[in-house]
């Protein structure tokens, strides 16, 4: 410390920046406002710009419009708080399924389907804490909770307190749980005989009054916070009626507040819509992007297919008995059939919230009595590129900025700062890493699997493995969907909660892991806990990385394996790879296994044109 402060005392060296100017510049999509397929980026008009392009800071502006409509008019009013009905899944890459990159029109990143799970495994071991805060709300990458998952094996009833959030596999409770015991029971004198009050009586369960694997102990934070970065409702308060607003719409100016926000809410008789400006930085999405140089005069096409959605859910209001103010119906939350996909993609981005007491769809079906008919809503929930979508929603709202951007930083370099550039490197070899992925559907449970994943693939960099609960897995009875697909669940930004025992892979039939990995503690250890970490999280206060163990355990079971090292002569030999485990779980009937390979590419680009070399 002594050593630092004489040296910043004594330094005298005046710094100079080599570049004399920088600018942000964007091109609008190919499309001409149709997104039912891919969104074409071409960045010609970039290469035309005369500076030098990074494109390690370059990000995708996509303009979403999240929507959640009642069927009924009216049962989502105005006045209804409806702010935390649902939100997209951590990170907005959940609305790419695939994306292929041309560079001066040769192929640089191949198109690889359900690239956003891969994202999702990347962004969540490499990210840190400060990179949570930083940019956490603009790429909407907020972790679920990994211990306020649940599972329902059996279609939604009114019997059971897993209904509320629906079937299958669920992590959408955004709210700590709350009890009713009874109502207040007195005696009026202007009416004989006892009445039941208006009051009810609620009881906060708190964490030290349940079991560990209750599903009260946690609620889904993650959630949470992604609402809270998608929510801004300018109310005003208006003098007499005794309302709660905080009053910022008045002071902010509440008409034109979403020309600032961007990301704003609309409130109608059935309609709540979020207008988000969703940014996916390209280096989140692709190594190629992170690795790149400055380049002057180089062009990319970008052909991205999307998960662009449109479901449609039920919820019916839990009842109480009005003489003991007993609940005697849960509330169910269930889906009228199953989610549909635009744009060629094969995952579902939105997290609808659970119907259960004091969670964010329970405004819709309050808590009722036993006496009348049971209170049900209908929700129609999309979420689409630029505006409405789908012909099953009623109504059509569009977002201010109408077209997809791609945002790049053009710098201009002092005249001998670029002569000094190009002498000391006129030509960059930049060596990233792309994927490959597999799918190997309804696997056996309980019995060990042996899969040759590919026959051959070169320059073999790692393989990640997830567990995946199909239709057939994800709850039975009533309208299913996989896990990938389900609004309840919070997959594909995890993996499904499924213990993978005596896991192994092999590399042309050498075993990867000198034991199978059988343990919790060597599988974390061992592998994950250094895959995409700064210096392989070996530098004490220096590291990276979201999952910690009781994550892997309870949640991200990522199952991963590096396999970068190896003899020189082996550079560029075509490599055969196996997996080998047991999946263990008493409910599950059959797991789907999704596989990605990692493997290394190159290429070398001449600075002073831009031209592949």
């Amino acid at each position: 410390m002594d050593s630092i402060v004489f040296e910043e005392t004594v330094n005298s060296e005046v710094s100079s920046s080599e570049f004399v100017d920088k600018q942000w510049l964007y091109v609008n999509d190919n499309n001409n406002g149709s997104y039912s397929s891919q969104v074409v980026l071409d960045t010609t008009p970039l290469a035309n710009s005369g500076s030098y392009i990074n494109w390690s800071e370059a990000f995708i502006l996509m303009p979403l419009m999240l929507q959640f409509e009642t069927v009924v008019a009216g049962d989502l009013a105005a006045a209804t708080a409806a702010d935390f009905l649902g939100a997209l899944k951590s990170g907005y890459w959940n609305l790419l399924h695939s994306m292929s990159v041309e560079f001066n029109n040769g192929n640089i990143i191949q198109q690889v389907p359900f690239m956003n799970v891969f994202c999702s495994f990347k962004n969540i071991t490499s990210w840190s804490n400060s990179d949570l805060t930083d940019w956490g709300s603009v790429c909407g990458f907020c972790p679920d909770s990994s211990r306020s998952w649940a599972y329902l094996s059996t279609a939604p009833a009114n019997t059971g307190t897993l209904s509320a959030s629906g079937f299958g596999l669920t992590n959408n409770r955004n709210a700590p749980f709350v009890s009713i015991t009874t109502l207040v029971v007195g005696t009026c004198a202007a009416v004989p005989g006892p009445i039941v009050a208006t009051a009810t009586s609620y009881n906060v369960s708190t964490s030290g009054t349940q079991y560990s694997v209750d599903i009260r102990q946690a609620w889904n934070k993650g959630l949470f916070c992604r609402q809270t970065n998608i929510n801004y409702n300018p109310v005003v308060q208006v003098a007499g009626l005794g309302n709660f607003s905080s009053n910022q719409g008045a002071l902010m100016d509440a008409a034109n507040c979403s020309q600032v926000f961007r990301t704003f809410s609309n409130a109608a008789l059935n309609i709540r819509s979020y207008a988000i400006d969703a940014v996916i930085r390209l280096k989140d999405i692709a190594d190629f992007f992170q690795k790149c140089p400055m380049l002057k005069g180089s062009t990319m096409r970008l052909y991205i297919n999307t998960n662009q959605c449109y479901f449609q859910v039920t919820q019916t209001a839990p009842r109480y008995d009005v003489a003991t103010g007993v609940i005697i119906e849960q509330p169910i939350l269930a889906l009228t059939a199953s989610p549909v996909i635009l744009g060629g993609g094969g995952t579902n981005p939105i997290l609808y919230t659970s119907n259960g007491l004091g969670q964010g769809a329970s405004v819709l079906t309050p808590l009722q009595s036993n006496v009348g008919a049971a209170l049900t809503a209908v929700v129609n929930v999309s979420v689409s590129i630029c505006r409405t979508q789908f012909a099953q929603m009623l109504t059509t709202v569009s977002c201010p900025i109408t077209s997809v951007r791609l945002y790049a930083p053009a710098y201009t370099l002092s005249p001998l700062s670029e002569q000094r550039l190009l002498s000391l490197t006129p030509s960059k070899r930049v060596v990233y890493n792309d994927i490959f992925q597999f799918s190997f559907p309804n696997q056996s449970v309980n019995s060990p699997f042996n899969i040759l994943v590919t026959n051959g693939i070169p320059n073999i960099r790692s393989v990640l493995v997830l567990p995946l609960l199909p239709r057939a897995s994800n709850g039975a009875g009533g309208v299913t969907s996989s896990s990938i697909l389900s609004p309840f669940a919070s997959t594909p930004s995890s993996p499904d909660p499924l213990i993978i025992n005596n896991f192994q892979i092999q590399v042309s039939g050498k075993n990867l892991f000198i034991n199978q990995l059988q343990y919790d503690y060597e599988t974390f250890y061992e592998q994950l806990v250094s895959a995409n970490q700064l210096n392989g999280s070996l530098t004490t206060s220096l590291a990276s990385g979201l999952v910690s163990k009781k994550d892997f355990q309870s949640l991200y079971r990522y199952y991963y394996g590096n396999c970068s090292r190896s003899l020189p002569s082996e550079e560029g030999v075509a490599k055969a790879i196996q997996i080998q485990g047991t999946i263990i779980s008493p409910l599950a009937t059959a797991v789907d296994l999704m596989v990605f390979v990692e493997f290394e590419r190159e290429i070398t680009i001449d600075l002073r044109t831009g031209a592949r070399i």
